[in-house]
């Protein structure tokens, strides 16, 4: 069998394809930390943190605005699903007390998520 350029053509439109729809959730991603923090910029004892849960096919990234005074989350948008094709919606089971947060997440990879953000959240109140 012959090996022509067609294999180098369509290695490239591959290659390309996954640059461009790696940019196109990293923007998305963006988006959601500007938005939240701009709907939460007046919250002095506020801290936006962000947590990944990773899978083989499927994973979760969430947003969270924890309120430091009361140790509530006080907004949560997460995406959860195959990495390209998810977005980022908004996770009402999440709000309320930040210790039980993990128990609220069904989705297996979303309570990784969450876990992470946490330990993110106590790193950052640790420094502050």
């Amino acid at each position: 069998m012959e090996l022509d350029g067609r294999f180098g053509i369509v290695l490239l439109v591959v290659l390309l394809l996954g640059i461009g729809l790696s940019l196109f959730q990293h923007f998305s991603y963006q988006r959601a930390t500007r938005r939240m923090v701009a709907e939460h910029q007046g919250a002095r004892e506020s801290f936006l943190v962000s947590g990944r849960g990773k899978g083989w096919l499927r994973g979760a990234v969430v947003l969270l605005v924890v309120d430091s005074s009361s140790s509530r989350i006080e907004a949560a948008e997460a995406m959860v699903g195959a990495s390209v094709f998810a977005r980022f919606r908004p996770r009402p089971e999440l709000l309320g007390s930040l210790s039980s947060a993990r128990d609220r997440a069904k989705d297996k990879h979303l309570g990784e998520a969450v876990e992470s953000a946490i330990a993110q959240y106590r790193t950052l109140r640790k420094k502050r």
